[in-house]
C-alpha cells in the first residue's frame, strides 16, 4: 500500500471532523431527550431541601454564611463537572477588592453558567500605613463570589442565604373564586382588582385578605 498524499490526509481530518460534530450533536439531541425541565426542577428543589448542618454555619455583622469547604463538598456532590473562573478583580481605592466570578456546571447533561461579584474590606494596618494582608482579603473576596454563585445556581446552603423561590401563584380554584367576586364588582373596583391580579400583587399571602374586603363591597353594592 502506498503512502497517503497530503490530500487524502487533510480529506481524513476532515472528515474524523465531521463525524466528531455528528457525533457531539447527537449527544446533545440524545440529552435533550431525556433531561426535562421537571427534572432539572426536581434536582434543584431537593438540593434546595437539603438542611444545612448548623456547625458550617457561621455568623458575621448580623449575618449568617457557610463555609466554603461545605459549599464545595455539595457542589461535588450533586453537580461533580464544574469549574470557577476568577473573570476580573479590583480594588475600590483602598477600602475594598472585588472580585468578579463565574461559575460553570454541568446539570443533568445541561451546561449552565451563573456569574457573581463579591467584595471584602481591605485590612488596613494599625500603624496606617500599608495594608495587613491583600492576599487574604482577595482570597476572601473570591470565597464570597464563588458561594453566592453556587448558592444562586445550584441552590446549596437555601436554608441559610435564603434564596429559594417560594411560589405564590393563586391556585385554580382561589382565581375562579375571585373572578366571581369580581364579576358583581362595579367596573372600576373590578379594574382594579384584575390590574393587582395581573402584577402579582393579589397572592396566596394576602388572599384572605383580600376576598375579606372584597366581600365586605360586595355587600355594600348589593
Amino acid at each position: 500500500m502506498g503512502k497517503m498524499s497530503e490530500l487524502d490526509l487533510q480529506k481524513q481530518d476532515i472528515q474524523q471532523i465531521s463525524d466528531d460534530i455528528e457525533s457531539s450533536r447527537q449527544i446533545r439531541e440524545f440529552g435533550d431527550s431525556l433531561v426535562g425541565e421537571d427534572v432539572l426542577s426536581q434536582k434543584h428543589q431537593h438540593v434546595s431541601e437539603e438542611p444545612t448542618p448548623q456547625d458550617v454555619v457561621k455568623s458575621r455583622n448580623g449575618f449568617d454564611y457557610v463555609d466554603e469547604g461545605y459549599m464545595r463538598w455539595r457542589l461535588n456532590q450533586h453537580y461533580p463537572i464544574w469549574s470557577w473562573e476568577v473573570i476580573k478583580y479590583e480594588t475600590l481605592g483602598d477600602k475594598a477588592i472585588v472580585v468578579h466570578g463565574r461559575l460553570k456546571i454541568i446539570d443533568e447533561g445541561v451546561p449552565r453558567s451563573f456569574d457573581s461579584v463579591a467584595a471584602h474590606r481591605i485590612a488596613q494596618a494599625r500603624s496606617g500605613a500599608g495594608y495587613v494582608d491583600l492576599g487574604n482579603d482577595l482570597k476572601a473576596a473570591n470565597s464570597d463570589a464563588f458561594k453566592v454563585a453556587v448558592n444562586r445556581l445550584c441552590n446549596v446552603a437555601d436554608d441559610v442565604y435564603r434564596k429559594q423561590y417560594i411560589d405564590k401563584t393563586l391556585s385554580q380554584n382561589q382565581y375562579d373564586v375571585l373572578q366571581t367576586i369580581m364579576s358583581q364588582l362595579d367596573v372600576q373596583e373590578a379594574e382594579q382588582v384584575e390590574i393587582a391580579l395581573s402584577s402579582g400583587k393579589i397572592n396566596t399571602d394576602n388572599y384572605d385578605k383580600v376576598m375579606s374586603k372584597l366581600k365586605i363591597e360586595e355587600s355594600k353594592d348589593e
